[in-house]
């Protein structure tokens, strides 16, 4: 759901105000003097209303509405909520102007208005007809007082953004999360700078007071569940679904997932450095040999990364460690062949940063050059940092220990 101001062509909207209000005279008049606003869900109209400004800080909600196929569906309820809280800076009362039927009374009742004492000529400033019938109408007040810190929601925002990009999203990911986010809760004077290892938002709340946060979020290893979880999180809270307090809570219960168990990533880093090698060329056995060089590599992976090693002696090692163990296979006593290239091509396989690369491609794509080529520099140093650690591992077993790898 979205809501916007309509600013132009309004008249194309006075059918659909006659649904609350059977007067079209009633029906210009305050939408000459007052601000339109419409709910959108799936590109089409929901849901309308007009708000009209009055002297000391106080405003009158004028003809909340929605179409008749959609009511009972928490479109109005949306549309009240937004227009309560971006006239929460300006104004101090909200009053609205109801029939005295027991669904609308209740229905405004349970959103915080209450009964006001309104005199007859405000009645009558808004309506020309003098005769009124058989109509009955109350008037109700709301205190408004926003009900969200522009700071909380801007904290909330970049928390899972950094979510994001901390477990392999995408830039566009965190940006359209970000803004997803703020837009929920009516921050809509936002600006987000995002690259690969870092997050800038600026908000303006009002004419002069901003709010800027600045978050550093290293290059880590990918965690896709993470990413998953707060993409469906981030589109629960656009639906309304999730206010502004269990949201922070979901993103703690979210942060707080566990990796997947270290048996599971050796078995997927063996399975899939086989089935690469066995794609990539290599003969079934040579790629049975590919499944336990991964197997134990990836204990390697596993200490390296518990210990905090960083990527250079981590990768560099990994292909010395891949050499090694294909080069110990060929002098093992089997009855058949096996090449050091055919094992080597698919154990490697663990180490190669293909999300990185990826998502290096995806965003200069989308013009985000910067970050885009700092996550392929990043991307290609690993390739660099295997292919030095493959290359030592050869050189010491073809030169320092006379050709024992050929």
């Amino acid at each position: 759901m979205r809501v916007e101001q309509i600013t132009e062509n309004k008249d194309d909207y006075i059918d659909t105000l006659m649904i609350g209000d059977s007067s079209e005279d009633n029906v210009r008049y305050y939408l000459e003097e007052g601000n339109l606003y419409g709910l959108y869900e799936d590109e089409i109209l929901r849901s309308v209303s007009v708000v009209i400004m009055l002297n000391n800080r106080k405003c009158v909600l004028k003809n909340l509405c929605t179409i008749e196929e959609d009511r009972g569906q928490g479109y109005g309820s949306h549309l009240l909520d937004y227009i309560c809280e971006v006239y929460a800076d300006s104004c101090d009362l909200m009053y609205v102007e109801i029939k005295k039927e027991k669904p609308c009374v209740d229905f405004y009742k349970k959103r915080g208005f209450s009964v006001a004492p309104i005199s007859q000529a405000y009645f009558e400033r808004y309506y020309q007809q003098k005769n009124y019938g058989n109509v009955q109408h109350e008037y109700l007040t709301r205190t408004l007082i926003s009900a969200v810190n522009v700071k909380r929601v801007v904290d909330l925002a970049l928390k899972a953004g950094e979510l994001l990009l901390q477990n392999g999203g995408e830039i566009f990911r965190v940006e359209e999360t970000i803004d997803r986010i703020c837009n929920r809760f009516y921050v809509d004077k936002i600006d987000t700078f995002v690259l690969s290892h870092g997050i800038f938002i600026s908000v303006r709340n009002g004419e002069n007071d901003a709010y800027t946060r600045v978050k550093n979020v290293p290059l880590a290893s990918p965690h896709l569940g993470i990413v998953a979880a707060v993409n469906s999180l981030s589109r629960e809270i656009s639906g309304g679904q999730v206010d502004i307090n269990e949201a922070f809570e979901r993103l703690d219960e979210i942060e707080k997932m566990p990796p997947p168990r270290p048996l599971n990533l050796m078995l997927a880093a063996g399975f899939g450095a086989g089935f690469f090698g066995y794609f990539l060329g290599s003969t079934i056995p040579e790629s049975i040999a590919c499944f336990f060089i991964a197997v134990i590599l990836y204990l390697w992976v596993i200490f390296a990364k518990r210990h905090g090693l960083n990527k250079m002696i981590l990768n560099t090692i990994g292909g010395v460690l891949i050499t090694s163990l294909s080069v110990l296979i060929t002098r093992l006593p089997l009855p058949f062949d096996l090449s050091i290239s055919g094992m080597t091509i698919g154990a490697i396989m663990p180490l190669i940063p293909g999300l990185a690369f990826v998502n290096a491609i995806r965003d200069i794509a989308d013009s985000d050059f910067l970050s885009g080529t700092v996550r392929m520099i990043d991307a290609i140093l690993v390739f660099v940092y295997i292919a030095v650690g493959v290359g030592v591992a050869l050189g010491i077993f073809n030169n320092l220990l006379g050709g024992i790898a050929l």
